[in-house]
Protein backbone atom coordinates (compact mmCIF):
# COMPACT_ATOMS: atom_id res chain seq x y z
CA UNK A 1 0.00 0.00 0.00
CA UNK A 2 1.12 3.90 -0.56
CA UNK A 3 2.36 5.14 2.39
CA UNK A 4 -0.06 8.41 2.04
CA UNK A 5 -2.85 5.98 1.34
CA UNK A 6 -1.83 3.87 4.95
CA UNK A 7 -1.88 7.86 6.61
CA UNK A 8 -5.15 8.58 4.88
CA UNK A 9 -7.03 5.00 6.19
CA UNK A 10 -5.52 5.22 9.49
CA UNK A 11 -7.20 5.86 12.71
CA UNK A 12 -6.32 7.28 16.08
CA UNK A 13 -5.11 3.87 18.40
CA UNK A 14 -8.50 2.71 20.31
CA UNK A 15 -11.46 4.89 18.24
CA UNK A 16 -14.03 2.23 17.28
CA UNK A 17 -15.99 2.40 13.75
CA UNK A 18 -18.43 -0.41 12.21
CA UNK A 19 -18.72 -1.43 8.41
CA UNK A 20 -21.29 -2.39 6.21
CA UNK A 21 -23.17 -6.02 7.24
CA UNK A 22 -21.18 -5.26 11.04
CA UNK A 23 -22.67 -1.86 10.73
CA UNK A 24 -26.05 -3.56 9.93
CA UNK A 25 -25.88 -5.97 12.90
CA UNK A 26 -25.05 -3.34 15.07
CA UNK A 27 -27.82 -1.04 14.24
CA UNK A 28 -30.21 -3.55 14.34
CA UNK A 29 -29.18 -4.51 17.89
CA UNK A 30 -29.38 -1.05 19.09
CA UNK A 31 -33.09 0.02 17.27
CA UNK A 32 -33.91 -3.45 18.92
CA UNK A 33 -32.62 -2.49 22.21
CA UNK A 34 -33.99 0.87 22.06
CA UNK A 35 -37.83 -0.70 21.74
CA UNK A 36 -37.35 -3.13 24.46
CA UNK A 37 -36.60 -0.07 27.34
CA UNK A 38 -39.38 1.91 25.40
CA UNK A 39 -41.52 -0.90 26.13
CA UNK A 40 -40.83 -0.29 29.84
CA UNK A 41 -41.59 2.92 29.68
CA UNK A 42 -38.07 4.55 29.37
CA UNK A 43 -37.97 7.44 27.31
CA UNK A 44 -34.45 8.56 25.42
CA UNK A 45 -31.81 11.36 26.21
CA UNK A 46 -28.73 12.27 24.69
CA UNK A 47 -25.93 13.68 26.54
CA UNK A 48 -23.65 15.85 25.23
CA UNK A 49 -20.31 15.11 24.21
CA UNK A 50 -17.98 17.32 26.04
CA UNK A 51 -18.32 19.12 28.91
CA UNK A 52 -16.61 21.56 31.77
CA UNK A 53 -14.09 19.45 33.30
CA UNK A 54 -13.92 21.10 36.42
CA UNK A 55 -17.76 20.06 37.58
CA UNK A 56 -16.27 16.55 37.67
CA UNK A 57 -13.14 16.54 38.99
CA UNK A 58 -14.33 15.81 42.62
CA UNK A 59 -15.54 12.31 41.61
CA UNK A 60 -12.34 11.41 39.96
CA UNK A 61 -9.32 9.69 41.99
CA UNK A 62 -5.74 9.96 40.22
CA UNK A 63 -6.01 6.66 38.67
CA UNK A 64 -9.62 7.76 37.10
CA UNK A 65 -8.56 11.02 35.92
CA UNK A 66 -5.87 9.70 34.35
CA UNK A 67 -8.38 7.58 32.11
CA UNK A 68 -10.05 11.12 30.77
CA UNK A 69 -9.49 12.86 27.22
CA UNK A 70 -9.41 16.91 28.07
CA UNK A 71 -9.24 19.51 25.98
CA UNK A 72 -8.99 23.19 25.79
CA UNK A 73 -11.76 24.85 24.15
CA UNK A 74 -11.66 28.44 22.04
CA UNK A 75 -12.34 30.58 25.73
CA UNK A 76 -9.58 28.33 27.30
CA UNK A 77 -11.86 26.70 29.66
CA UNK A 78 -10.53 23.04 30.23
CA UNK A 79 -13.17 20.48 28.95
CA UNK A 80 -13.55 16.87 29.30
CA UNK A 81 -15.20 14.29 26.65
CA UNK A 82 -17.86 12.23 27.84
CA UNK A 83 -16.51 9.07 29.69
CA UNK A 84 -19.38 8.33 31.97
CA UNK A 85 -22.66 8.69 31.10
CA UNK A 86 -24.36 8.82 34.23
CA UNK A 87 -22.09 11.62 35.45
CA UNK A 88 -22.81 13.83 32.34
CA UNK A 89 -27.01 12.78 32.60
CA UNK A 90 -27.17 13.39 36.25
CA UNK A 91 -25.70 17.02 35.85
CA UNK A 92 -28.29 17.41 32.56
CA UNK A 93 -31.36 15.67 35.57
CA UNK A 94 -30.46 18.82 38.12
CA UNK A 95 -32.73 20.79 35.65
CA UNK A 96 -35.67 18.79 36.35
CA UNK A 97 -38.07 19.36 39.12
CA UNK A 98 -39.65 17.51 41.64
CA UNK A 99 -42.84 17.00 39.84
CA UNK A 100 -41.49 15.47 36.97
CA UNK A 101 -40.74 11.76 38.96
CA UNK A 102 -40.06 8.96 38.68
CA UNK A 103 -38.40 9.33 35.25
CA UNK A 104 -37.33 6.21 33.86
CA UNK A 105 -34.82 7.33 30.94
CA UNK A 106 -32.36 5.58 28.82
CA UNK A 107 -29.42 6.21 26.44
CA UNK A 108 -27.50 4.44 23.34
CA UNK A 109 -24.15 6.40 22.83
CA UNK A 110 -20.49 6.51 23.19
CA UNK A 111 -17.73 7.17 25.86
CA UNK A 112 -14.26 7.52 25.12
CA UNK A 113 -11.67 6.97 28.22
CA UNK A 114 -8.59 5.55 28.31
CA UNK A 115 -8.25 1.69 28.75
CA UNK A 116 -4.50 0.85 29.15
CA UNK A 117 -4.63 -1.81 32.13
CA UNK A 118 -7.78 -3.28 30.22
CA UNK A 119 -7.97 -3.12 26.57
CA UNK A 120 -5.40 -1.10 24.74
CA UNK A 121 -7.13 -1.54 21.57
CA UNK A 122 -10.48 -0.14 22.82
CA UNK A 123 -10.63 3.46 24.59
CA UNK A 124 -14.32 4.07 21.99
CA UNK A 125 -16.75 2.58 23.09
CA UNK A 126 -20.45 2.49 22.44
CA UNK A 127 -22.70 2.45 25.58
CA UNK A 128 -25.78 1.64 26.12
CA UNK A 129 -27.78 2.27 29.62
CA UNK A 130 -30.99 3.19 31.40
CA UNK A 131 -31.97 4.88 34.99
CA UNK A 132 -34.77 4.88 37.01
CA UNK A 133 -34.66 8.59 39.01
CA UNK A 134 -36.90 9.44 41.92
CA UNK A 135 -37.41 5.67 43.25
CA UNK A 136 -36.15 3.95 46.36
CA UNK A 137 -36.42 0.62 47.49
CA UNK A 138 -36.47 -2.72 46.36
CA UNK A 139 -39.45 -2.72 43.58
CA UNK A 140 -36.95 -0.26 41.84
CA UNK A 141 -33.68 -2.35 42.49
CA UNK A 142 -35.56 -5.45 41.14
CA UNK A 143 -36.73 -3.46 38.14
CA UNK A 144 -32.72 -2.21 37.04
CA UNK A 145 -31.79 -5.94 37.82
CA UNK A 146 -34.53 -7.05 35.54
CA UNK A 147 -34.69 -4.25 33.23
CA UNK A 148 -30.71 -5.38 32.20
CA UNK A 149 -31.70 -9.74 32.32
CA UNK A 150 -34.23 -8.24 29.93
CA UNK A 151 -31.59 -5.94 27.86
CA UNK A 152 -29.38 -8.78 27.61
CA UNK A 153 -31.76 -11.50 26.80
CA UNK A 154 -33.65 -8.99 23.68
CA UNK A 155 -29.91 -8.44 22.35
CA UNK A 156 -29.26 -12.31 22.53
CA UNK A 157 -26.78 -12.68 24.72
CA UNK A 158 -26.64 -16.24 26.68
CA UNK A 159 -24.52 -18.00 29.67
CA UNK A 160 -23.64 -14.46 31.72
CA UNK A 161 -24.09 -14.04 34.98
CA UNK A 162 -24.75 -11.04 37.19
CA UNK A 163 -23.13 -10.17 40.45
CA UNK A 164 -25.12 -8.55 43.07
CA UNK A 165 -23.13 -7.04 45.85
CA UNK A 166 -23.72 -3.66 47.91
CA UNK A 167 -22.23 -0.84 48.67
CA UNK A 168 -24.40 -0.74 52.38
CA UNK A 169 -22.75 -4.15 53.16
CA UNK A 170 -19.30 -2.70 52.59
CA UNK A 171 -19.40 0.23 54.75
CA UNK A 172 -21.26 -1.45 57.55
CA UNK A 173 -18.61 -3.89 57.97
CA UNK A 174 -15.72 -1.52 57.40
CA UNK A 175 -16.73 1.62 58.88
CA UNK A 176 -13.05 2.49 59.95
CA UNK A 177 -10.86 1.42 57.29
CA UNK A 178 -9.49 3.42 54.36
CA UNK A 179 -12.33 3.39 52.28
CA UNK A 180 -10.18 3.57 49.08
CA UNK A 181 -7.99 1.02 49.95
CA UNK A 182 -10.18 -1.75 51.45
CA UNK A 183 -12.79 -1.48 48.75
CA UNK A 184 -9.15 -2.01 46.44
CA UNK A 185 -8.87 -5.29 48.47
CA UNK A 186 -11.96 -6.27 48.30
CA UNK A 187 -12.76 -5.51 44.61
CA UNK A 188 -9.55 -7.57 44.01
CA UNK A 189 -10.52 -10.49 46.39
CA UNK A 190 -6.85 -10.01 48.10
CA UNK A 191 -7.67 -11.79 51.45
CA UNK A 192 -4.18 -11.28 52.32
CA UNK A 193 -4.69 -7.01 52.01
CA UNK A 194 -8.01 -6.71 53.07
CA UNK A 195 -6.80 -8.85 56.32
CA UNK A 196 -3.62 -6.31 56.89
CA UNK A 197 -6.19 -3.00 56.06
CA UNK A 198 -8.78 -4.48 59.19
CA UNK A 199 -5.73 -5.38 61.49
CA UNK A 200 -4.49 -1.81 60.96
CA UNK A 201 -7.83 -0.71 62.16
CA UNK A 202 -7.43 -2.39 65.17
CA UNK A 203 -9.71 -5.42 63.93
CA UNK A 204 -9.36 -8.60 66.34
CA UNK A 205 -8.29 -11.56 64.47
CA UNK A 206 -11.30 -13.52 64.50
CA UNK A 207 -13.35 -11.06 63.64
CA UNK A 208 -11.15 -10.12 60.73
CA UNK A 209 -11.17 -13.70 59.44
CA UNK A 210 -14.56 -13.84 59.70
CA UNK A 211 -14.91 -10.30 57.17
CA UNK A 212 -12.53 -11.51 54.68
CA UNK A 213 -14.97 -14.51 54.57
CA UNK A 214 -17.71 -12.49 53.96
CA UNK A 215 -16.10 -10.77 51.44
CA UNK A 216 -14.70 -13.65 49.18
CA UNK A 217 -18.61 -15.23 49.24
CA UNK A 218 -19.82 -15.34 46.08
CA UNK A 219 -23.36 -18.32 46.04
CA UNK A 220 -27.05 -17.75 45.97
CA UNK A 221 -28.61 -16.53 49.07
CA UNK A 222 -28.78 -19.83 51.48
CA UNK A 223 -25.54 -19.69 51.92
CA UNK A 224 -25.29 -16.08 52.79
CA UNK A 225 -27.66 -16.13 55.22
CA UNK A 226 -25.54 -18.96 57.32
CA UNK A 227 -22.59 -17.38 57.28
CA UNK A 228 -23.99 -14.36 58.41
CA UNK A 229 -25.88 -16.73 61.39
CA UNK A 230 -22.63 -17.46 61.94
CA UNK A 231 -21.29 -14.27 62.27
CA UNK A 232 -24.17 -12.89 63.85
CA UNK A 233 -23.91 -15.54 67.07
CA UNK A 234 -19.88 -14.35 67.59
CA UNK A 235 -21.18 -10.84 67.31
CA UNK A 236 -19.11 -9.51 64.54
CA UNK A 237 -22.59 -7.91 63.05
CA UNK A 238 -24.14 -4.92 64.04
CA UNK A 239 -27.56 -3.86 62.81
CA UNK A 240 -26.58 -1.92 59.91
CA UNK A 241 -24.62 -4.82 58.41
CA UNK A 242 -27.13 -7.39 59.18
CA UNK A 243 -29.76 -4.87 57.97
CA UNK A 244 -28.36 -4.83 54.67
CA UNK A 245 -27.68 -8.42 54.15
CA UNK A 246 -31.30 -9.00 54.66
CA UNK A 247 -31.89 -6.73 52.05
CA UNK A 248 -30.06 -8.73 49.46
CA UNK A 249 -31.81 -11.67 50.42
CA UNK A 250 -34.99 -10.04 49.74
CA UNK A 251 -33.77 -9.22 46.52
CA UNK A 252 -32.56 -12.87 46.32
CA UNK A 253 -36.11 -14.51 47.15
CA UNK A 254 -38.22 -11.76 44.44
CA UNK A 255 -35.46 -13.18 41.84
CA UNK A 256 -35.47 -16.73 42.64
CA UNK A 257 -39.48 -16.31 42.50
CA UNK A 258 -39.56 -14.64 39.31
CA UNK A 259 -37.56 -17.63 38.08
CA UNK A 260 -34.48 -16.01 37.08
CA UNK A 261 -32.30 -16.76 40.23
CA UNK A 262 -30.11 -18.41 37.60
CA UNK A 263 -28.69 -15.43 35.93
CA UNK A 264 -27.37 -14.17 39.35
CA UNK A 265 -24.83 -14.61 41.58
CA UNK A 266 -24.35 -12.62 45.28
CA UNK A 267 -20.82 -11.73 45.05
CA UNK A 268 -19.72 -9.21 48.03
CA UNK A 269 -16.58 -8.52 46.67
CA UNK A 270 -18.77 -5.64 44.25
CA UNK A 271 -18.12 -2.95 45.62
CA UNK A 272 -18.30 -0.73 42.09
CA UNK A 273 -15.74 1.03 40.69
CA UNK A 274 -17.30 4.64 41.32
CA UNK A 275 -17.09 5.61 44.78
CA UNK A 276 -20.93 7.88 44.27
CA UNK A 277 -22.76 4.43 44.57
CA UNK A 278 -24.45 3.79 47.74
CA UNK A 279 -26.93 0.76 47.58
CA UNK A 280 -27.07 -2.66 45.82
CA UNK A 281 -23.88 -2.77 43.23
CA UNK A 282 -24.08 -5.32 40.17
CA UNK A 283 -21.92 -6.07 37.38
CA UNK A 284 -22.28 -9.10 34.30
CA UNK A 285 -19.58 -11.42 32.83
CA UNK A 286 -19.51 -13.69 30.17
CA UNK A 287 -16.35 -16.25 29.54
CA UNK A 288 -14.30 -14.78 27.02
CA UNK A 289 -14.66 -11.25 28.01
CA UNK A 290 -11.67 -10.38 30.06
CA UNK A 291 -13.94 -8.05 32.39
CA UNK A 292 -17.39 -7.02 33.32
CA UNK A 293 -19.56 -5.88 30.30
CA UNK A 294 -22.31 -4.39 32.36
CA UNK A 295 -22.27 -2.39 35.39
CA UNK A 296 -24.53 -0.07 37.55
CA UNK A 297 -26.01 -0.14 40.75
CA UNK A 298 -28.10 2.23 43.31
CA UNK A 299 -26.44 6.50 43.62
CA UNK A 300 -28.70 8.40 45.89
CA UNK A 301 -26.72 10.84 46.76
CA UNK A 302 -25.33 11.36 42.82
CA UNK A 303 -28.05 14.00 41.63
CA UNK A 304 -28.13 16.00 44.94
CA UNK A 305 -24.38 17.20 43.86
CA UNK A 306 -25.96 18.98 40.95
CA UNK A 307 -28.89 20.28 42.90
CA UNK A 308 -31.23 17.61 42.84
CA UNK A 309 -31.89 15.39 45.58
CA UNK A 310 -33.69 12.13 44.07
CA UNK A 311 -32.95 8.04 44.74
CA UNK A 312 -31.72 6.93 41.36
CA UNK A 313 -30.64 3.11 39.97
CA UNK A 314 -29.51 2.59 36.97
CA UNK A 315 -26.78 0.41 35.11
CA UNK A 316 -24.82 0.61 31.29
CA UNK A 317 -23.99 -2.29 28.81
CA UNK A 318 -20.76 -1.57 27.20
CA UNK A 319 -22.13 -3.03 23.37
CA UNK A 320 -18.85 -4.08 21.98
CA UNK A 321 -17.74 -6.13 23.90
CA UNK A 322 -20.55 -8.48 23.88
CA UNK A 323 -21.02 -8.03 19.87
CA UNK A 324 -19.23 -10.70 18.70
CA UNK A 325 -20.98 -13.25 21.32
CA UNK A 326 -25.16 -12.78 20.03
CA UNK A 327 -26.80 -15.08 18.91
CA UNK A 328 -28.65 -13.46 15.91
CA UNK A 329 -31.73 -13.27 17.48
CA UNK A 330 -32.93 -11.36 13.85
CA UNK A 331 -32.78 -14.01 12.44
CA UNK A 332 -30.90 -14.50 8.95
CA UNK A 333 -29.40 -11.50 7.27
CA UNK A 334 -29.89 -10.57 3.25
CA UNK A 335 -26.95 -10.70 2.44
CA UNK A 336 -27.35 -9.33 -1.15
CA UNK A 337 -29.83 -7.62 -2.80
CA UNK A 338 -32.08 -8.36 -5.92
CA UNK A 339 -31.77 -5.72 -8.64
CA UNK A 340 -34.80 -3.89 -10.73
CA UNK A 341 -33.72 -2.77 -14.31
CA UNK A 342 -35.63 -1.44 -17.47
CA UNK A 343 -34.99 0.95 -20.58
CA UNK A 344 -35.62 3.92 -18.28
CA UNK A 345 -35.18 4.87 -15.05
CA UNK A 346 -38.81 5.26 -14.61
CA UNK A 347 -39.41 1.71 -15.54
CA UNK A 348 -36.39 0.68 -13.08
CA UNK A 349 -37.58 3.17 -10.10
CA UNK A 350 -40.93 1.45 -10.50
CA UNK A 351 -39.93 -2.31 -10.50
CA UNK A 352 -37.89 -1.99 -7.65
CA UNK A 353 -40.20 -0.13 -5.31
CA UNK A 354 -43.02 -3.18 -6.61
CA UNK A 355 -40.57 -5.36 -5.16
CA UNK A 356 -39.77 -3.49 -2.01
CA UNK A 357 -42.94 -3.69 -1.05
CA UNK A 358 -42.78 -7.33 0.09
CA UNK A 359 -39.46 -6.45 2.09
CA UNK A 360 -36.92 -7.22 -0.30
CA UNK A 361 -34.13 -4.97 -0.28
CA UNK A 362 -33.65 -3.92 -4.14
CA UNK A 363 -30.84 -2.14 -6.50
CA UNK A 364 -31.23 -0.22 -9.44
CA UNK A 365 -29.75 -1.92 -12.29
CA UNK A 366 -28.13 0.79 -14.41
CA UNK A 367 -28.13 1.10 -18.09
CA UNK A 368 -24.85 -0.03 -19.39
CA UNK A 369 -25.62 2.91 -22.12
Amino acid sequence: MNPNSRAFLQLPQGTESFYLEEALEHEETVQGLKKFFASWGYLPVQTPVFDFYDIYRPFFDHAAAEKIYRLVDREGDLLMLRSDATLFLAKQLGRLENSSLPLRVFYADTILRHQDAEDISRNEFYQIGAELIGEGGSFADLEALMLLAGCLQTAGLEDYRIHLGSREVFGAALPDTDDKQAAAAVSLRDAPALEDILSRAGCEKEKAGFLVQLFLYIGDSGGLEELAARGKARGYINCDLEKALDYLSLLWAQLEELGVSGLFRLDLSETASQGYYTGIVFQAYKEGIDSAFASGGRYDKLLARFGFDAPSVGFSLMLSKIENFLSGIHGPRQRSCESAGGKTFAEAFRGAEEKRKSGIPVVIKGNPA
